[in-house]
């Protein structure tokens, strides 16, 4: 089993200062040698002979003025765990600067990676401004061995407002496992936030057309839905109201919503609210792939040290999936 260990090393010097004494008299020093603190160690939790996907919020990634302070401690975690966690396909949000999210990419041997405002992603400099490191983005990385981005494009752009200025972006892709390859939509999703009736109907509003772009695009293909729903799936955080996503659940001849256990359970998806707001969501024929209980929480605040304040404020949520 893969282990990555956190830790920064404690760098000890020594200064001489002059006190009169003779050069030929004074004690040598004797080096101080640098330690590493202990850490705990971060395992494997991926399955080479099913898709594992996950989707995890980095709240505020890249953004000195927002989210965890120390961007290089943020950056070095988030690292360490996509490294160790072993997975297939990683959902993104809330990554703000596109050089920090290149870096990650680029230290992660493996692993590929395309945001929403890249060329690649049709639409993606009209939706997500190329120069703009204000703005949160969606994403997705993947490891190389077994999937690839053969397109990508943002969807949705006529609800950009009801999205909060983040439509979906749907990246196409392709996967290669056990000698089967297999052509998956993924869709990368960070709805509105908010428990306010204003925001709820946002949300609500993006749920319903969300819906039907995919039953219309895809009548019978298998489609995954990761992300940030900002909302939960038995009742809305909104006071007194269902879920914004109660049609979807509802629909079970079209579609699964494989965390709905999660809600069920009464887990947490946050640190600091006690609702499961990030969610797979898929139709049906994806549906029919799920491993069952599968769908977890990965809670890595009991192994990366004061991860509020460091890592990021949403856990990893991961669900893994059989292939066609």
């Amino acid at each position: 089993m893969a282990v990555i260990r956190l830790g920064l090393a404690v760098l000890v010097g020594s200064a001489c200062s002059g006190s009169g004494t003779s050069p030929a008299t004074t004690p040598p020093t004797t080096p101080t040698t640098p330690t590493t603190p202990s850490a705990p160690a971060i395992p494997a939790i991926g399955d080479a002979s099913v898709i594992d996907m996950a989707t995890w919020n980095l709240e505020w990634f890249g953004d000195p003025a927002n989210g965890p302070s120390n961007e290089t401690q943020q950056a070095a975690n988030i690292r360490a765990a996509i490294a160790a966690a072993d997975l297939d396909l990683w959902a993104v949000q809330e990554v703000v600067s596109a050089s920090a999210f290149r870096s990650l990419v680029g230290a992660l041997p493996g692993y590929g990676g395309v945001l929403a405002n890249e060329p690649a992603v049709t639409g993606g400099a009209a939706s997500y401004s190329d120069f703009n490191d204000a703005e949160q983005k969606v994403g997705l990385l993947f490891k190389n061995t077994v999937a690839s981005v053969i397109g990508a494009r943002v969807i949705l752009t006529e609800r950009d407002f009801d999205f909060a200025g983040r439509p979906p972006v749907e990246f196409r892709v392709r996967v290669t496992l056990g000698g089967v390859v297999d052509t998956l939509p993924v869709i990368v999703l960070h709805a509105k936030a908010g428990s306010d009736a204003a925001s709820y109907a946002r949300r609500a509003t993006a749920a319903t057309a969300l819906k039907l772009w995919v039953e219309q695009t895809y009548p019978a293909q298998p489609v995954w839905i990761l992300g940030d729903f900002n909302d939960d799936m038995d009742t809305s955080i909104t006071a007194g109201q269902p879920s914004p996503y109660a049609a979807i659940v509802a629909d079970t001849l079209r579609w699964r919503v494989p965390t709905r256990a999660l809600s069920d359970a009464r887990q947490t998806t946050t640190v600091s609210f006690t609702d499961a707001i990030d969610h797979h969501v898929v139709t049906r024929p994806a549906g029919l792939r799920y491993l069952p209980l599968s769908a977890r929480v990965w809670r890595l605040d009991s192994l990366i040290p004061n991860y509020r304040t460091t890592t990021t404020d949403h856990y990893p949520v991961v669900a893994r999936y059989r292939t066609k």
